[in-house]
């Protein structure tokens, strides 16, 4: 009898001890299973941050290299325009000799 009693209550304890242990193990995995998910969504999110990334310094990069190429023509352009301006003032400078030399010529000193 005292068997009997013992079984009635020791059997659903038990029965209750492993139900635990196992509903446990199971949440476990739940929620390693759930972990893992986020950490692969937060790796796919931060992976696309980092293309977009890539992408917008490639463009910026290229931008640059059109930028430091349209530059080095200006600065072409300009040392090409301080050539002929240089020439323009030498030939202004002839050009202003001559006219005095002319002024002398007729008589007329400055």
């Amino acid at each position: 009898m005292l068997e009997q009693i013992l079984t009635y209550i020791i059997a659903p304890i038990l029965t209750a001890v492993i139900a635990w242990y196992g509903s446990k193990a199971m949440t476990e995995r739940h929620l390693k299973s759930k972990d893992l998910e986020i950490e692969i969504k937060s790796a796919e999110y931060y992976q696309g941050l980092l293309d977009d990334m890539s992408a917008r310094l490639t463009q910026a990069v290229k931008e640059l290299m059109g930028l430091e190429e349209r530059y080095r023509e200006l600065l072409k352009i300009n040392a090409d325009l301080i050539d002929n301006m240089k020439k323009y003032q030498q030939s202004n400078d002839d050009l202003i000799e001559e006219l005095r030399k002319f002024k002398q010529l007729n008589g007329k000193v400055k």
